[in-house]
């Protein structure tokens, strides 16, 4: 171990064995809160872990024992690591009557620590890589795979941007970084095993903890799900998304176009207009589905006083709406999903809202079911989305629905799929003439300050978007593609 190495360990040691004296919950989380806020979270950290009845699992910081008991309940062997001893012991005190639980006092990072390769089902942490240097973070990542058996999973939670417990420190030597830096991390781990079969992790979810949403008004406490895969399987349209369409140079142009926020058509303007027509109330849940980098879901949560959900598949724009969050103290939380396979109870919301976002899903027909299912009765549904006219479309606009991967229908028959969906008092609107507008307003506004455009991004992005929004222009106008509002309720 290097000389800086073995300094930040000491550093991390000596804080721990000084906020560790008392053994209690409420010095383990750093916060005076700490035993409700324990009562809402464990649950819902536990809540996002995969089936691991019977599975063998490793619990890295395992503290004293927050989590151990609860894991020992159902895992086959549960192995609880610390690296400090008085700790580790405590825990071993409560929970040591678990049968298949095993206790360990280990430093994570020590190259003394030897765990067979491929032994775990399950790696669980909560709140250890914020106190990992950023070179101990990546090491670990790889360590971490080689544990792993293939198709195993990883969960860590940690503070992200800014510290979250009220306890009084007297110095705080934790790292919190972006939530960007361990997805990078943990996405770009790749290990070959003595076959030389390469392997690596697929990000299963990504959210920020609802608890502290809504006791603190924070999102900066943030966890993450992964799976071990073989690096030939293909991550498909997620990686499409953020390599291609939503790459964060990509959502940045999009930002400067749209407004500071935003990344669907009209920005502000529109959001305004459209939500004016969901009679939002205070306390309501709202879920927006395509939520991009969060914009309209601070302007739902600040000025209505609502509670929203926002998902996206992006993890870029995930990562965005996350750091856009930080110090806005509204009720708003933001996770990495597929509207297709995510799930929700029944009458989970009084609002769907989605933004030119369901363009991306095939079969749109079992969407709106499942939308209607996670409405509470009186729901409402509010939709914008690219459409195309009636008829065949052209061989250039069959070949951009193509590239990009769309599903466009014509107003009409988007307003039946709701119908039939189940929703009544569909309204579904030909918007394409504020499309219009709203295009050219974009479009002069680039074209106004393209020096600026260019020395923030580059020429070959200017062109890009002119290129882009002149021919959205094209086909908008010859009626070939269009844009529609469409909003319906749920008896």
């Amino acid at each position: 171990m290097g000389a800086n190495a073995q300094a930040e360990r000491d550093i991390q040691k000596k804080y721990w064995a000084e906020h560790s004296v008392d053994l209690t919950v409420e010095a383990m989380m750093l916060d005076s809160k700490a035993s409700d806020l324990d009562k809402e979270e464990r649950p819902e950290v536990l809540s996002m872990l995969p089936a691991y009845e019977g599975k063998t699992v490793l619990e890295l910081g395992a503290g004293i024992g927050r989590f151990t008991g609860e894991l020992a309940e159902k895992a086959g062997q549960i192995l609880a690591l610390d690296f400090i001893d008085s700790v580790i012991k405590k825990n071993e005190s409560i929970n040591g009557h678990h049968k298949n639980a095993k206790f360990l006092c280990a430093d994570v990072t020590s190259p003394d620590l030897k765990i067979e390769d491929e032994s775990m089902d399950l790696i669980f942490s909560n709140w250890l890589l914020m106190y990992l240097s950023d070179k101990e973070v990546e090491n670990l990542a790889e360590r971490l795979i080689k544990w792993l058996k293939v198709g195993g999973y990883i969960f860590f939670r940690e503070s992200c941007f800014h510290q979250s417990g009220d306890h009084k420190r007297r110095n705080n030597p934790t790292h919190y970084r972006e939530p960007r830096f361990y997805t990078k991390i943990f996405k770009e781990c790749q290990i070959r095993d003595g076959s030389g079969k390469s392997f690596e992790l697929s990000l299963v979810g990504c959210k920020c903890i609802g608890a502290y949403v809504r006791n603190k008004k924070n999102q900066n406490q943030i966890c993450w799900l992964w799976q071990k895969v073989g690096s030939e399987e293909d991550k498909g349209f997620q990686k499409f998304l953020d390599n291609v369409q939503y790459k964060c140079n990509g959502i940045l142009r999009y930002e400067r176009i749209f407004g500071q926020g935003y990344v669907s058509t009209g920005g502000f303007e529109t959001t305004k207009e459209f939500v004016e027509k969901l009679d939002l109330k205070p306390g309501q849940k709202v879920l927006d589905v395509g939520c991009g980098i969060g914009g309209g879901d601070f302007y739902m949560a600040e000025k209505f006083d609502v509670d929203v959900v926002g998902i996206d598949l992006s993890v870029n724009m995930i990562s965005f709406a996350l750091e856009r969050a930080i110090g806005l103290k509204c009720s708003v939380e933001f996770e990495v999903a597929d509207c297709t396979k995510k799930t929700y109870p029944d009458s989970s919301f009084d609002v769907i809202y989605s933004r030119d976002t369901i363009l991306h899903i095939q079969d749109k027909p079992a969407l709106f079911r499942t939308f209607y299912k996670w409405l509470k009765p009186g729901g409402k549904v509010l939709i914008s989305d690219y459409c195309k006219g009636p008829g065949t479309p052209s061989e250039s606009f069959a070949e951009y629905i193509k590239q990009r991967g769309y599903d466009l229908h014509d107003v009409e028959a988007y307003g039946q799929m709701l119908r039939d969906a189940g929703f009544s008092k569909v309204i579904a609107e030909d918007r394409t003439e504020q499309f219009l507008k709203v295009l050219q307003k974009e479009l002069d506004t680039v074209e106004k300050e393209k020096n600026e455009f260019i020395q923030d991004f580059s020429e070959e992005d200017y062109n890009d978007i002119v290129g882009g929004w002149k021919s959205k222009l094209v086909r908008s106008s010859s009626g070939e593609q269009k844009w529609g509002l469409f909003i319906a309720h749920k008896q």
